[in-house]
């Protein structure tokens, strides 16, 4: 792999991480929050494909998330949380 492309592939991985992480109360933030922890822990093919890429296995990026404690949703947070699955839910359900 070419060194530009192995320093995007990082970067890209390092702000899933940062985003997982995100503790504060923007919506916005919060969505990618939940986007972040989806990729990382649900192994999806594009963030394995990613680790394989760069020499790092799933499993480890997963193991440093699931010890993060900001990897968890604040008190704060779980009502925004809640709000943005329902309007996601209804966007489902309506077809958009």
């Amino acid at each position: 792999m070419i060194k530009g492309e192995e320093g995007f592939i990082t970067a890209i991985l390092t702000q899933a991480v940062e985003d997982a992480r995100y503790v504060g109360l923007n919506k916005y933030m919060i969505k990618q929050k939940v986007e972040s922890i989806n990729w990382i822990m649900n192994n999806d093919p594009q963030f394995n494909y990613y680790c394989k890429l760069i020499n790092i296995e799933p499993s480890y990026i997963q193991n440093k998330i699931k010890r993060y404690s900001e990897v968890k949703f604040t008190k704060q947070q779980k009502p925004i949380v809640q709000m943005l699955e329902r309007k996601n839910n209804e966007q489902r359900r309506i077809g958009i």
